[in-house]
């Protein structure tokens, strides 16, 4: 018999979004249905020991529900007992969460968001710090940027140029996953994670001593080349 949870969340209620439980359950592997509300919309997603095998949204089945679910504003959501499901799904949940944050980030985009530098530099986070307004002018210098997310060392937000106010999780969920496999396989690392979005964008992720810089590429720009104008911000103190 699958195990299940007896937790129901409601939209960011208690600081949990739909985006984090999901992580959670497939961090702790369980395997249950994940029951989501909006307004007259519902559906579910379907895990089995962690993984999100399946999901359903009106009649859309599969990795078009998976979007249309986590499209959802402040969906209400409950956790119930495991279905015995058809794998439809195959990818990682890492890849629909960051092309779904990325999606909104393009929506917020075209409803009116200002330019990338001078929207984080008004910010109190960066206001009166020499080395982060210097790192930021770096990044914008750099052709083939589209956005950048900067974190501390603990995973919270200093500053982003996108208002898209998810990834920021998502960023310090993948440095998590990376320093468990690293302990996992008693390797060094990671010095950087790269991640590739449906629409061929990449999101770079690179941490260093003072901070997580993240930032969101085209498709051709190259991932070595800005990770070597980078490398030598990731080892000054930043906060």
């Amino acid at each position: 018999m699958a195990q299940t949870i007896e937790i129901q969340g409601e939209g960011h209620g208690g600081g949990v979004s739909l985006a984090s439980f999901m992580q959670l359950l497939e961090y702790e592997s369980k395997s249950c249905t994940l029951k989501v509300v909006s307004g007259r919309i519902s559906g579910s997603f379907f895990f089995e020991e962690g993984n999100l095998i399946d999901a359903e949204c009106g009649e859309a089945t599969g990795e078009d529900a998976v979007y249309d679910l986590l499209a959802l504003d402040k969906p209400a959501f409950k956790v119930g007992d495991a279905d015995d499901r058809m794998q439809r799904i195959t990818r990682p949940l890492t890849h629909f969460l960051l092309n779904a944050a990325t999606k909104r980030d393009e929506k917020q985009q075209d409803n009116g968001a200002g330019n990338m530098q001078n929207d984080a530099r008004g910010t109190a986070n960066v206001q009166g710090n020499p080395a982060v307004e210097k790192l930021i002018e770096t990044i914008v210098r750099i052709g083939g940027v589209k956005h950048y997310y900067l974190l501390n060392r603990q995973g919270k937000m200093i500053t982003q140029s996108s208002r898209n106010q998810k990834i920021g999780d998502f960023i310090a969920y993948s440095i998590v996953c990376g320093i468990q496999m690293r302990k996992s396989l008693d390797v060094k690392g990671p010095h950087r994670i790269r991640l590739v979005l449906d629409n061929g964008e990449v999101l770079l992720i690179m941490p260093g001593a003072g901070m997580i810089i993240a930032v969101l590429l085209d498709e051709e720009t190259s991932t070595s080349e800005v990770a070597a104008k980078l490398r030598d911000t990731l080892s000054q103190k930043m906060e």
